[in-house]
């Protein structure tokens, strides 16, 4: 009998523990996740990003999200500060070009299979989003697809419209764009045909690759460890798009990083630019700028002798191995991705949901100023998942400025001797074994 109270106490005594471990309530104990996101935009993002976090408590009133908004241009250096530190967020976005480096460093929690199940499996993510998922060469999935950065045509149909120009026929391949913003050169008076950004030249790269690519050409090989930019087709790629540039760029327009780009041309800057779908949201909550007001629409990305592409980005949501609560990590990475979460906050900021079904009975399947975007996302192609991208990425960036900051078109011998020394700086890059491209 003895043995059997002194049993029974031990077991009270533990029931007393867990009580009040859990509040005394019997449910989970109360966990607050860090949540680092970087803003696509101003406060429409932000509010958006609230929104879901509360949206998720109602579902699990034991977690609450704790979200820090990092500036893109910080995020880098605060990221790779909390992996080696192992001071960090639960979960983190992360640029899908910046997964191959983070992953390469193990700093990444790999999602297992049972959990990518959970989520509905790679099928449900749009195919080129899904191949940022992970390291190319590696088949461990270490960020889900959130957000996609999918670029499209933006132009003002009143300049096109004065220079006696159809929509549907200005932008269906090379020679048709070129022709077109001959025609806004030489009738609208007063509009540049071009409003591109050229002063940040990581926003460049995004706008040439289309190009690259719609000439058969490509950055580096299939197994992403030699550079393909001196070949013919990519010469072809760069060639044509420098030129374009330099002859129907607003020089205001010039003179703008291409995040600045979205509001000058809203303003009146150019008569076509380039940009993703969360312009869309903007120009359509504030339609009467100088440049919107007489109608604006958008259009897919000319095709090239290969083909129509697009350059496809966006993020995807890694869990840290340094994380507290990993389990409760997971349950919001599976919230956002979620197709209710995908749809809503989709539609709140005017981002792209990586999840295909998530644009179904919203204005992103519906209205008309978003249906270029749902063309280009079966065209867009995403940079190698490889870890040394970002110093990749950066070489394209010193070397191609020689091409927006010369004060003409240059010839194509001058483009090919400028790629020349871009692929002998890429390959030596990718050469050094210690490059991951995090530092």
């Amino acid at each position: 009998m003895r043995r059997t109270a002194l049993l029974a106490a031990a077991a009270a005594l533990l029931a007393l523990a867990g009580c009040a471990k859990d509040g005394g309530t019997g449910s989970a104990p109360d966990v607050t996740l860090e949540f680092w996101y970087m803003p696509y935009g101003g406060p429409i993002q932000d509010r958006a990003v609230v929104q879901e976090t509360e949206e998720f408590h109602k579902l699990h009133p034991n977690i609450t999200i704790n979200p820090v908004r990092i500036q893109w241009s910080d995020a880098l250096t605060r990221l790779s500060t909390a992996t080696t530190s192992g001071e960090g967020p639960d979960v983190t976005v992360l640029g899908t070009t910046w997964v191959g480096g983070f992953s390469a460093l193990g700093a990444l929690r790999p999602y297992t299979d049972a959990e990518i199940a959970e989520v509905g499996g790679k099928d449900v993510f749009a195919t080129a989003a899904w191949s940022a998922s992970h390291r190319l060469g590696s088949d461990e999935i270490t960020a889900l697809p959130w957000l996609t950065d999918v670029r499209a045509l933006f132009y003002r149909k009143d300049v096109l419209a004065q220079a006696g120009i159809d929509p549907a026929t200005a932008f269906t391949d090379w020679n048709a764009f070129e022709q077109t913003l001959q025609k806004i050169k030489a009738g609208s008076g007063t509009v540049w045909p071009l409003a591109i950004g050229n002063e940040n030249n990581f926003g460049i790269i995004h706008n040439v690759a289309p190009f690259i690519w719609g000439a058969g050409g490509n950055l580096l090989d299939d197994s992403g460890d030699k550079s393909l930019l001196d070949q013919p087709a990519a010469v072809d790629g760069v060639e044509y798009y420098q030129r374009l540039v330099h002859k129907y760029d607003d020089p205001a327009a010039m003179k703008l990083t291409s995040s600045d780009v979205p509001e000058a041309f809203a303003n009146g800057t150019g008569a076509v630019t380039i940009d993703n779908s969360q312009a869309v949201g903007d120009y359509l909550a504030d339609p009467d700028r100088p440049g919107l007001k007489n109608g604006w629409g958008t259009a897919p990305m000319p095709a090239g002798k290969e083909g129509r592409f697009g350059f496809f980005g966006g993020s995807g949501l890694a869990i840290l191995k340094s994380a507290k609560h990993p389990d409760e990590a997971f349950a919001w990475v599976k919230f956002l991705t979620g197709e209710e979460s995908q749809r809503r906050y989709s539609v709140s900021s005017g981002l792209w949901p990586a999840r295909t079904a998530a644009i179904k009975g919203t204005r992103l399947e519906s209205d008309p100023a978003y249906a270029a975007f749902r063309t280009m996302i079966a065209a867009g192609r995403m940079y190698p998942s490889i870890p040394a991208w970002i110093v990749v990425e950066s070489i394209i960036a010193k070397d191609l400025a020689d091409l927006w900051h010369a004060p003409d078109a240059l010839t194509r011998a001058q483009v090919e001797e400028i790629l020349q020394r871009t692929t002998t700086d890429i390959d030596e890059a990718l050469q050094d074994p210690a490059q991951t491209g995090i530092n």
